[in-house]
């Protein structure tokens, strides 16, 4: 019996021990001549020796990952959500980066067909073809060069 109790406040004592308190473990005798511990002994008992307990194996570190099945699958399923959305931003950039290359080239192409010379045409809103002065063309041009250099900013 006596060796039950004595593993038992040995048991106690390294569960004591592997708390992550940073307080002294006293040992002493009781009036029965048992060994005890205990962080806070009774009055008038002469500790025979202290067990200072550890620090914290993870002080200051990361907080613990989720234990449960549930809290896992939650932060499986949040990151799947974050991927998924950083993958359509992403696509959506890339989508609107080649509608900006495009019409940089269609506006670029506009300046050049107009800077090349010539007659240039247009039809009006019956149908007929009718084609621009010099002073028009000059007028389009410089219109076109201006809209092409703010879409083709970087």
């Amino acid at each position: 019996m006596n060796t039950r109790l004595v593993a038992c406040q040995i048991a106690a004592a390294l569960l004591c021990l592997s708390a992550s308190h940073a307080f002294a473990i006293c040992k002493w005798k009781d009036a029965n001549g048992r060994t005890q511990y205990s962080d806070a002994p009774p009055a008038g008992v002469q500790c025979e020796g202290t067990i200072k307990a550890p620090p914290p194996a993870n002080a200051g570190a990361a907080p613990a990952a989720p234990q449960s099945y549930q809290e896992k699958e939650m932060e499986f399923r949040k990151r799947r959500v974050e991927k998924q959305e950083a993958e359509k931003k992403a696509e959506q950039e890339k989508q609107a980066a080649e509608a900006k290359k495009q019409n940089c080239e269609a506006a670029k192409s506009r300046v050049q067909g107009l800077s090349r010379g010539g007659r240039v045409g247009r039809y009006d809103a019956n149908g007929q073809l009718y084609y621009l002065s010099d002073d028009d063309i000059a007028k389009e041009l410089a219109e076109a060069q201006k809209q092409a250099d703010q879409i083709c900013k970087s």
